[in-house]
């Protein structure tokens, strides 16, 4: 089995090599709610997401649905306070190519442990955090 420190372990020195990385996220029922409105954790999952970005990320919309509902996910995501970079396609130019699968350094889908993702992003999020005042403190004695 893999471990829940393995993947934060992972995460966070990806973060410290790159200085940002990005983050998958669905949008029905991850986001927004579709067809779970009464139990849902969007709204902890968008606060997340604006925390995520603040500290070094692109975010990436990655959805089943079609081209025609971008505009109606672009001005949720706005509404929302929550800058995303693209849909459904790589923010930046990767080194292996950039066709069908967008790359990202963690997803978050409601279908496939959304719950344990932003735990695990959470976490690598507090300790970049920590790991960049720490660096502060080493820059201000230097």
């Amino acid at each position: 089995m893999i471990s829940r420190e393995k993947n934060i372990d992972r995460l966070l020195n990806e973060w410290k090599e790159h200085g940002k990385i990005i983050v998958g996220c669905d949008f029905d029922d991850t986001l927004r709610p579709w067809s779970l409105a009464e139990n849902s954790d969007c709204d902890d999952v968008i606060s997340l997401l604006k925390e995520v970005k603040l500290t070094g990320c692109y975010l990436v919309i990655f959805t089943a649905c079609k081209p025609d509902r971008y505009d109606e996910i672009k001005n949720y995501c706005k509404e929302k306070g929550l800058l995303i970079d693209s849909i459904n396609e790589n923010p930046i130019k990767l080194p292996y190519g950039n066709d069908r699968k967008i790359y990202a350094n963690i997803f978050l889908d409601d279908r496939a442990g959304l719950e344990q993702s932003c735990d695990i992003l959470s976490t690598a999020l507090y300790k970049y955090r920590g790991w960049i005042k720490q660096n502060e403190r080493l820059d201000d004695i230097a």
